[in-house]
C-alpha cells in the first residue's frame, strides 16, 4: 500500500520492485487516508487521470518490468487531493483519517502490511512523537521502515507497538505542526521547527 503522491509511488515502486513484479498474488492499493497531513504544494496529489499519467510516464522511463495496471487505483477517488473533508489539513481530520486507516489495516486479512506513507503522518498514524524532530518535521527518515505490531484494542481504539522502538509512547507535544495544521494553538516563543523529543529510545 502507498500514499497515492507521486513520491511515495515511486518509493513503493523501486523498494518493492521486485515484489511487484514477481508476485501477482501481493496487491499494490493506493491509500489516500496515507497522504501527507499539510496542504502545502508539495503534499497536494494530482486527479486520479493525471497522476495515472505522470506515473506511467515515470515507469516507461524505470523499466520496472509493469505499468500502472500493476495498482489498484479504487480509493482514489475524486476530491482525494482537495485537502478537504476527511483529507482537510486540520488537527480533528488527520486525527480521524489516522484511525480510520489503523481500524482498516488491523482488520485487513493479510498477515503483513507494508505502507508507504509520510514522515508527519506516521507520527499521527502511530499516535507516538517519542522521536520527533522539529527541525526535520518528523522522526523518520526517508525511505526508513519500520515495524509495527498491534496492540490489543483498548478503550481508545486500535494501537501499534513499534518493534525495538520506544518503551513509553509519547503523545503530541504542544504546538508541534501549529504551523501547518488548523486547531492546533502556536505556544508563544516557540519555534516549532527546534521542538526535539527524547530518541526513540526512552
Amino acid at each position: 500500500m502507498a500514499s497515492p503522491l507521486i513520491r511515495t509511488i515511486q518509493t513503493a515502486c523501486l523498494g518493492f520492485g521486485d515484489v511487484l513484479r514477481e508476485r501477482p498474488d501481493v496487491k499494490f492499493l493506493l491509500v489516500p487516508f496515507a497522504q501527507e497531513i499539510a496542504n502545502q504544494p508539495c503534499d497536494i496529489g494530482y486527479p486520479q487521470a493525471e497522476l495515472k499519467q505522470k506515473i506511467a510516464d515515470w515507469l516507461d522511463g524505470e523499466n520496472l518490468g509493469f505499468g500502472i495496471e500493476r495498482m489498484d487505483w479504487s480509493l482514489v477517488e475524486d476530491g482525494w487531493n482537495s485537502k478537504a473533508g476527511p483529507y482537510a489539513a486540520s488537527l480533528e481530520a488527520v486525527t480521524a483519517r489516522a484511525a480510520a486507516l489503523r481500524a482498516t489495516l488491523y482488520a485487513h486479512p493479510s498477515e503483513a502490511v507494508v505502507l508507504v506513507t509520510h514522515g508527519a503522518f506516521l507520527h499521527f498514524f502511530t499516535a507516538d512523537w517519542a522521536s520527533f524532530d522539529g527541525s526535520k518535521g518528523t522522526g523518520y527518515e526517508n525511505c526508513e521502515f519500520r515495524k509495527f505490531n498491534w496492540e490489543a484494542e483498548g478503550g481508545e481504539g486500535i494501537h501499534l507497538k513499534e518493534v525495538g522502538g520506544s518503551k513509553v509512547k509519547m503523545g503530541r507535544p504542544p504546538g508541534v505542526y501549529a504551523h501547518v495544521l488548523e486547531g492546533i494553538e502556536m505556544v508563544q516563543g516557540q519555534n516549532p521547527r527546534q521542538i526535539k523529543v527524547g530518541n526513540g529510545k526512552i
